[in-house]
This record gives structure tokens, C-alpha cells and sequence, in this order.
């Protein structure tokens, strides 16, 4: 029973962690936080 209880929690703790992962990924990509890879039509690359 506590290895049950042990792995419930480990399980629960990695749930948590990518459901936050996947809520920064979806909130910077709506706010245009994301690279394309064409340097000229990004503004965040400092490339002459």
C-alpha cells in the first residue's frame, strides 16, 4: 500500500508539472513568443 500511495504521488507531482509546461507553451505562443527561424520578419534575432 505505500508504494501504491509513494507512486500515486509521484504521478500526481508529474501531472502538475506538464499541465504547467503546457499552459506556458500555449500562453507564449499566443502572445507571438514564438521563433519561426526566418530572422527577417522576427524582431527578436540580432543580426546585421
Amino acid at each position: 500500500m505505500p508504494t501504491l500511495l509513494g507512486n500515486m504521488i509521484v504521478i500526481t507531482v508529474l501531472v502538475i508539472v506538464v499541465a504547467l509546461a503546457v499552459r506556458s507553451l500555449r500562453k507564449s505562443r499566443k502572445a507571438g513568443g514564438r521563433c519561426t527561424g526566418d530572422c527577417t520578419t522576427c524582431g527578436g534575432c540580432h543580426t546585421k
